[in-house]
């Protein structure tokens, strides 16, 4: 998708780098008041009616005192005021303390940002039990506080194409682990294979794999090995290549995206 085509879609963007980005300010009674840009995008949401309008980030357009519960939740009553105005949803993306990505709560200031809203959610780096971050293209999006859903809901994502994805079917980081291995695995055989297919016979590639010392070592099975090649070619990783052999034409796996 082109990002034409987002805008023909119904993407509004309103780019602020470098300039002054304020939403709400302390006024000389100590209160948050609206700026000019927050009715300026008041006015455009209310028009648009958008289905999510995104802010990123809390520090760019909050100019109050983070810690102080009541300049935060007077901040808040402004972000609800265009979602119900806007008939709405309203994401305000803001960035942890050093102790709130320890803690993984993913706070920063006052606990007026969590008590304030309906959902919030903690975008970090995906670890195993033990503390381990055993794949870097992997993250974790907890639900810390969610009104209308179960909290401690976790989403899996990966980095692909220059976006995160959900991965589809995984229950644990374990589990995406030891999917991405099978991944690594086929792909590292298929390089050492010459002419081998995706469908069952004398040159099924999960089988032969699965015969190799390396997949024997890692304990990665046939079937693992299928899945992973039907992941594979999902993710445009993998295509079939045709060629003759030797004087009739075969398709062949190919690591790559199909030209």
């Amino acid at each position: 998708m082109r990002f034409a085509d987002l805008i023909a879609g119904g993407l509004h963007l309103l780019s602020y780098a470098g300039k002054d980005a304020i939403l709400g300010a302390v006024n000389r009674g100590g209160m948050i008041e609206a700026s000019s840009l927050f009715h300026r995008i008041h006015k455009a949401v209310s028009g648009i009616q958008p289905k999510c309008v995104v802010i990123d980030t809390s520090a760019d357009v909050f100019a109050g005192n983070e810690n102080d519960r009541a300049q935060v939740r007077q901040f808040i009553g402004l972000l609800r005021r265009l979602a119900i105005d806007g008939n709405c949803a309203v994401v305000l993306c803001s960035h942890p303390s050093l102790i709130g990505i320890k803690t993984e709560t993913g706070l920063s200031g006052s606990t007026g940002w969590h008590n304030s809203v309906r959902a919030r959610m903690f975008f970090k780096t995906a670890t195993t039990d033990k503390g381990d971050e055993p794949d870097p293209e992997l993250r974790e999006l907890l639900f810390m506080k969610n009104n209308y859903g179960p909290v401690g809901a976790r989403v899996l994502l990966r980095w692909r194409n220059g976006v995160f994805v959900p991965e589809p079917g995984q229950g644990t980081i374990e589990k995406a682990i030891a999917e991405r291995k099978a991944e690594d695995l086929f792909l590292k055989l298929l390089d050492r294979f010459g002419a081998v297919t995706n469908k069952k016979g004398t040159s099924y590639a999960p089988a032969l794999f699965a015969e190799e010392q390396e997949a024997k070592a890692a304990k990665v099975s046939k079937s693992a090995l299928a899945d992973a090649m039907g992941r594979l070619f999902a993710a445009n990783k993998l295509h079939l290549e045709a060629y003759d052999y030797p004087c009739r034409k075969r398709f062949r796996i190919v690591a790559g995206p199909k030209p």
